[in-house]
């Protein structure tokens, strides 16, 4: 495997910054923690970046040839074994530990999409939304209109101090956890947060033995994701300059604010 080019950037600096790059001779991934969504914290850190520290950890002890399975089922039980340990109460896991990843296993030749990461094979993207995501985004950008319809204000002014329209959706961001790992909803959605999560929720994408294929790990932090990192910043920078707040060319959970841009970002390319 050779790594052509990798880019981590938190949308608040590095410190808060929840996605991961991991790389080894038997791995390569992109894990990004699931954004806060309270003022919870778990030995002095946000649930999002504890948990894609402990996934970081569970690749770096993982055998070279395990499964996906294999490695949900170590995963699940670092986070088990935490809060466990820490006695903290189940019914805080709406809010608790929770990651998606896209992982490359050499030795298994294929690729693990769990959540809403993507994935550039050979210029083939992969990805899967979380419905409920797709729904609210939506809803914000309705609140949104109607407020600046009823205020008569412009988007400028109307988001200059806060996001209304993104803290009116947020309990149902949070109580749309309930479709986490559940198969029997069309709101169903895959993420690592200490339960077994169904194969359909998953997408494994074999990567055939040519003599070279050219691989994009990222996380959702890019909303067009292309094959290089300078294309690929460069369309994440014109839909700021053109729709900073995300309620027009692409319609999302949050707007950029104050931030270097709406999510976290990461993004690795290889060859293999």
């Amino acid at each position: 495997m050779q790594i052509i080019e990798q880019f981590l950037q938190g949308k608040d600096g590095p410190r808060s910054c929840e996605d991961i790059i991991y790389t080894s001779e038997d791995f390569i991934a992109v894990i990004d923690g699931e954004s806060a969504k309270s003022s919870i914290c778990f030995d002095g850190q946000r649930p999002g970046k504890l948990a894609a520290q402990m996934i970081q950890q569970v690749l770096a002890d993982l055998h070279p040839r395990a499964s996906y399975s294999q490695f949900i089922q170590e995963v699940n039980l670092s986070i088990r074994d935490y809060y466990a340990a820490k006695a903290i109460d189940p019914k805080l896991k709406a809010v608790g530990l929770q990651a998606v990843a896209v992982i490359y296993s050499r030795n298994r030749q294929e690729i693990w999409l769990i959540g809403d990461c993507q994935a550039l094979v050979d210029g083939q993207l992969y990805q899967k939304a979380r419905p409920a995501d797709q729904v609210l985004a939506h809803m914000r950008r309705l609140i949104a209109y109607t407020e600046m319809r009823i205020d008569q204000k412009k988007p400028a002014i109307y988001f200059d101090q806060e996001d209304s329209a993104r803290l009116q959706i947020l309990p149902w961001l949070v109580r749309a956890s309930e479709f986490a790992n559940q198969s029997d909803s069309p709101y169903g959605y895959a993420i690592l947060n200490g339960d077994p999560i169904p194969a359909d929720l998953i997408q494994i994408i074999p990567v055939g033995r040519k003599d070279s294929v050219e691989i994009v790990l990222a996380s959702n932090g890019y909303p067009e994701l292309a094959p290089s990192l300078e294309a690929s910043e460069n369309k994440l920078q014109e839909l700021l300059a053109a729709d900073p707040h995300l309620i027009d060319q692409h319609i999302a959970t949050r707007g950029q604010g104050q931030s270097a841009s709406f999510d976290d970002r990461a993004y690795v390319r290889f060859r293999v």
